[in-house]
């Protein structure tokens, strides 16, 4: 399961993410993440995610894709531990915008 809300980050929208991200679940991810018109960055808040897989990795990509193809930006902020060292293993670091610290106001999970 993923809960997702969402708050004003500092450059947009910030999506605070709680639970799994994977096959079963990136669909919620990817409508909550839709580009809306005169937006120009989103930062998803992984503060509260307790695992990811492949799927979800991909998943994120897509949505960085889909963002800078409309000329936008996706910041992921605060991944936990676990999560960061599967980011690292398998290069998501170089790929994504990673940040352990939130500029959402009111974002922090």
């Amino acid at each position: 399961m993923l809960a997702i809300s969402v708050t004003k980050g500092t450059y947009g929208r910030c999506l605070n993410l709680k639970g799994e991200l994977d096959m079963e679940t990136l669909a919620t991810l990817e409508r909550a993440a839709e580009v809306q018109e005169g937006e120009g960055q989103l930062e998803i808040n992984l503060a509260g995610v307790s695992f990811i897989d492949s799927t979800g990795l991909r998943g994120l990509l897509e949505i960085q894709r889909r963002w800078s193809m409309k000329g936008g930006k996706v910041r992921v902020i605060n991944p936990c531990p676990e999560i960061a060292e599967v980011f690292r293993l398998v290069g998501m670091e170089e790929l994504l915008d990673c940040s352990d610290q939130s500029k959402a106001t009111g974002g922090e999970y």
